[in-house]
């Protein structure tokens, strides 16, 4: 049919990605023409549908994809695909992860959690050309803010990278630098954003 909508879903459970797509397609009408585990099949595939130009209209994508990130897979899809509109559908959405998301050029984040109604209202938003945050998630982005804009730059380059459970390795390999100097930002952050550690940081900001 002419001008109907379609979908593509990433998500590393088995039974929650047939779950989305299942949901989708039997509440909107709206149809599915792909789904991945992984980012390197999901990159592969949407590659494949461009080339057919059969592109999705709109990418429904979990965060966390066993030891990948879908962060990765958001910065490729808009980089490369930008007519594709990207949904993250999350269990994680404390203020850090959402600001990341965001500023990859997510149109719009929910929380797993959240009713069925909110993930309709989001699909429906971005397919009019706006984005969508849910809204018990917007008043801590602003709290979140404060407190990074209180980092210096190479602080708030290493907390991007701390979100995004990079190791100490990965960053200092990343930012070339020695590792004693990313525990030396490690140090100063947990200081700034009152963290005790690691866990507690990924708790308050990551999770």
């Amino acid at each position: 049919m002419e001008g109907e909508k379609t979908f593509f879903v990433v998500e590393d459970h088995t039974l929650t990605n047939r779950g989305i797509r299942e949901l989708i397609q039997e509440q909107s009408g709206y149809s599915c023409i792909g789904y991945a585990f992984s980012k390197s099949e999901s990159l592969e595939k949407l590659t494949e549908l461009s080339k057919e130009g059969k592109l999705p209209d709109i990418l429904i994508l979990d965060l966390f994809l066993g030891d990948e990130s879908g962060l990765d897979i958001l910065r490729e899809v808009k980089a490369n695909l930008p007519s594709v509109k990207v949904i993250v559908y999350s269990m994680f959405a404390k203020p850090g992860i959402v600001s990341l998301a965001l500023e990859g050029g997510a149109d719009a984040f929910v929380l797993k959690s959240a009713p069925e109604s909110e993930l309709f209202t989001a699909i429906k938003t971005v397919l009019g050309g706006e984005t969508y945050v849910q809204q018990t998630l917007v008043s801590p982005l602003f709290t979140y803010r404060t407190i990074f804009d209180g980092l210096t730059r190479q602080e708030q380059v290493v907390f991007k990278k701390l979100i995004e459970r990079k190791s100490r390795s990965q960053i200092a390999k990343e930012m070339n630098i020695v590792e004693r100097s990313v525990d030396n930002y490690f140090t100063r952050i947990y200081e700034k954003t009152g963290c005790k550690n690691h866990e507690d940081f990924i708790r308050k900001f990551g999770e």
